[in-house]
């Protein structure tokens, strides 16, 4: 493992600035709360006969001195588990990996290192009353593992490291306290609004405030620029210790896959899950992100935030073509050995921690009670779901077929319209539109699934093979939708398919869904 550079003075510097910062907040709030309640007596001490209005003003600054006061007190930091603990036993590769780099940098491994679900890693040091009596803790994201290798896994621990080494951590709690305290401040200086009802109490009300404002602006656009010149550094001794060309590496699919992960989980996880499987969550999101359509987009994001130079004054890390062309100054001609195996190889077994993380959210009965299935398996799993989809509302499509699609486009707001909203939600008329079309869409596959056409599923991908050849539901009903595709050559298709004239909805079903509606109307 390279040697890690030396500390910077700038540095230092620059957290000398912060700290500052920090003092001069507590300073600012206690000497506005001092002239909230100073310049009033000093008016009240020197006015000769008795003033209401300057009674009015003492009474009102002592108010707002009295809640800016008792923001300052501070607070204990009650950190909250993000995700459960990962033991050292179970994965010893990952924490020897964790070794290699604290030893590289003479810092010691956290306290408590925990899987979240974020394409993200962090450090902090949390607990205790501002920053004192606090421990170390990290956070290593499931889907982060998914799409790195071992070395830009390695470039990733090295930067959260490197955050420890360059102290960014201890200052870190000041800052954020501090931060939180002028939010508190403001939030109790709001409280006092509805007593100020005076004219002039309102008016020094309100210049107190665009003050307070105005400080809050400065500060967090200062401490943000501290922590944009900390970012650069965690990612030099990031380059140091695994090499530039993993950390470039790394930082791309972070930015590049960090925007996929909420439609995976939405569009291919969620659904199982609420059906009670349990497909591997970070195999899944590997593939996923490779999938053709989504390796497109992601790629076509990356392009865009590589063209963005604009470094705005709230964002707490430099924009991604600054870290990299700073990183790219630091590639070496000797280049520090990679290792290419998938990231995930550190983990003795990840089907365990995804369980341990969903019981986060859930109970651990719960997640027990889920099917484990491999993504190859839910070509078998999926049509029973489209079955009890079309159960509910199947009634709605009787006695169409799949020749009759192009005619009910029309007529896609009316049924949407029948649909019952799901309970304790108002749907608004788009939303009833596309829940029709949806049910049209799950008809139609099934339908397709029955006559025997194989259905191929993988993260980012579900379509079936007719004769060697793809067909989507989604994105046939798109181009018929958008007109790209005609009633005749979609009456030839269904053809094909072998579908053309067969009901959409079995009557079985049809009369089960109108059943149901029967029994919510007795109900």
């Amino acid at each position: 493992m390279p040697r890690a550079l030396a500390r910077r003075r700038s540095l230092v510097v620059w957290a000398l600035l912060g700290l500052a910062m920090v003092l001069l907040s507590y300073t600012f709030i206690l000497a506005t709360a001092a002239v909230c309640v100073y310049l009033p007596y000093l008016l009240l001490a020197n006015t000769e006969s008795f003033n209401f209005q300057v009674l009015v003003l003492l009474l009102c600054g002592v108010a707002m001195a009295g809640a800016m006061v008792w923001s300052l007190v501070p607070r204990r930091d009650n950190f909250e588990n993000p995700g459960p603990l990962i033991d050292r036993s179970s994965h010893p590769l990952l924490f020897a990996e964790m070794d290699q780099i604290a030893d590289a940098l003479n810092e010691p491994v956290p306290a408590e290192v925990f899987l979240i679900p974020q394409v993200n890693a962090f450090v902090s040091d949390r607990g205790g009353i501002m920053g004192f009596g606090s421990r170390r803790v990290m956070g290593i994201g499931l889907p982060l593992v998914a799409i790195l290798n071992i070395s830009e896994f390695r470039a990733v621990l090295a930067h959260e490291f490197a955050h420890y080494y360059s102290g960014d951590t201890r200052l870190g709690p000041l800052v954020y306290k501090t931060r939180q305290t002028i939010i508190r401040t403001m939030q109790n200086m709001s409280s006092l609004r509805g007593a100020m009802r005076i004219a002039i109490a309102q008016g020094v009300y309100r210049l107190v405030m665009w003050i307070l404002q105005g400080y809050w602006i400065l500060y967090f656009r200062a401490t943000q620029i501290i922590s944009r010149r900390q970012e650069y550094r965690a990612d030099e001794l990031a380059c140091e210790i695994a090499g530039a060309e993993s950390l470039i590496a790394g930082l791309k699919k972070i930015h590049g896959c960090g925007a996929a992960f909420p439609s995976y989980w939405n569009s291919e996880v969620l659904g199982f899950l609420n059906q009670g499987y349990r497909p591997a969550i970070t195999e899944g999101f590997s593939l996923f992100v490779k999938s053709p359509e989504i390796s497109r987009q992601i790629e076509d994001l990356l392009e865009n935030e590589l063209h963005e130079d604009k470094t705005h004054p709230y964002d707490s890390h430099p924009p991604l073509h600054k870290r990299i062309t700073s990183a790219q100054r630091l590639v070496r001609e000797t280049s520090i050995s990679h290792t290419e195996a998938p990231a995930t190889t550190l983990f003795s077994n990840l089907l365990i921690e995804e369980a341990r993380l969903l019981s986060m959210s859930s109970s651990e009965s719960a997640v027990a009670e889920l099917k484990v299935v491999g993504w190859g398996d839910l070509s078998q799993a999926l049509p029973k779901m489209w079955a009890e989809d079309i159960r509910s509302n199947g009634n709605l499509l009787s006695g169409l077929t799949p020749d009759d699609i192009p005619n009910l486009l029309p007529r896609l707001a009316e049924i949407g319209s029948r649909m019952p909203d799901p309970k304790g939600t108002l749907l608004s008329p788009n939303q009833r539109t596309q829940r029709a079309a949806e049910l049209m869409g799950t008809a139609l596959a099934l339908l397709i699934s029955n006559v025997g056409w194989p259905l191929r599923i993988s993260p980012g991908e579900r379509y079936f093979d007719i004769n060697g050849e793809r067909f989507s539901v989604q994105g046939s009903l798109a181009a018929l939708f958008e007109k790209k595709t005609s009633r005749e050559q979609w009456i030839e298709l269904c053809q094909k398919m072998r579908i053309a004239g067969l009901q959409l909805v079995e009557a079985k079903a049809s009369a089960a869904a109108a059943n149901d509606v029967t029994d919510i109307a007795a109900l």
